[in-house]
């Protein structure tokens, strides 16, 4: 293929591509937000039963505090905040 032609395809696949971006960045802005908020989804159907699990705890220790009772809490607390800086390094390390 000469060099000249190449050019010339390639003229045509640019033309083609400024075309058919509007359509397609259209339909990702359509569908993308399901995904996302499925995603949101996922991770609360994770996450809230550990949430709500340690709220209950928290009640329990104001009504009757116990060691047990506060060292489960802290742990979980703990484990939450971990996972959520982990998350946090993740997504500056996807940023970059």
């Amino acid at each position: 293929m000469s060099l000249l032609s190449w050019l010339k395809n390639w003229k045509v696949l640019n033309e083609l591509w400024n075309v058919l971006e509007p359509f397609i960045i259209n339909l990702a802005e359509k569908n993308v937000p399901k995904y996302i908020r499925k995603l949101y989804e996922n991770l609360a159907k994770v996450a809230q039963p550990a949430l709500d699990s340690l709220k209950k705890l928290k009640e329990k220790i104001k009504t009757s505090p116990n060691a047990l009772d506060d060292y489960c809490f802290n742990q979980g607390v703990n484990a939450i905040e971990t996972f959520a800086n982990y998350l946090l390094t993740v997504v500056a390390d996807l940023r970059k």
